[in-house]
């Protein structure tokens, strides 16, 4: 697994690598006095590099967290309250996509509350993804047999029944056409699993092909 984790994530810095060193030798050689590739160089190497950057922060945080240096802070937190706060932030910040909240109700949890809520973003941010733009994206808190949970549901082109014991896994992608089209690392789900397991949580997933996918975190 070591092995394949060094393999993937070098496969995947190999390509914003290729794409700043074909843009430096572009300019290197037209860009000093041509305007138009001097911009265009300019922005994909600025563009690679936020990408190459929040690859290599997705890295780190699952390697401090395999070795155990990703501590926990815990505290008593409300359930509703934090999917409330997420729900607006998802809203302002990406306005292509229908985000509706559903309370249910105050809701005690227990945990690392910005971990928590990072999980959360990475599920908004991966139904967004692959949710047409205008869909709905549903967030509720609730409870799940006594237990404090979120659920994060898209109206989007959901997953194969084959793919869904996967999804989790580090660099696992669903569909190499959709990659390409939406881009990401493929590490996001592998984060958000990493922080549930860590709190003794677990996820269910229920998804219909072109109907949409709903991802519940459960916390215990």
């Amino acid at each position: 697994q070591q092995a394949r984790f060094v393999s993937d994530a070098s496969h995947e810095l190999r390509t914003p690598i290729a794409v700043i060193k074909g843009y430096a030798d572009l300019l290197d050689r037209w860009g000093k006095t041509d305007e138009k590739i001097l911009e265009e160089s300019i922005q994909a190497i600025k563009d690679e590099s936020e990408n190459m950057q929040h690859l290599v922060e997705q890295l780190l945080f699952l390697a401090r967290g395999d070795s155990g240096r990703t501590p926990l802070n815990i505290s008593d937190f409300d359930m509703s309250d934090m999917m409330k706060e997420v729900w607006e932030e998802s809203s302002m910040i990406d306005k292509d996509h229908d985000y509706r909240f559903e309370s249910g109700g105050e809701i005690p949890a227990r945990g690392d509350i910005s971990l928590i809520k990072q999980a959360a973003r990475i599920l908004i941010e991966n139904a967004s993804k692959y949710t047409p733009e205008g869909g709905e994206i549903m967030l509720k808190s609730l409870e799940v047999e006594g237990h404090p949970a979120f659920s994060v549901q898209d109206s989007g082109i959901g997953i194969s029944e084959g793919d869904i014991p996967h999804i989790f896994e580090r660099f696992y992608r669903a569909d190499d056409s959709r990659s390409k089209q939406t881009g990401g690392s493929g590490l996001g789900l592998a984060i958000a699993k990493w922080i549930v397991e860590r709190h003794g949580g677990r996820f269910e997933v229920i998804s219909r092909k072109d109907i949409g996918t709903r991802i519940t975190v459960i916390l215990p």
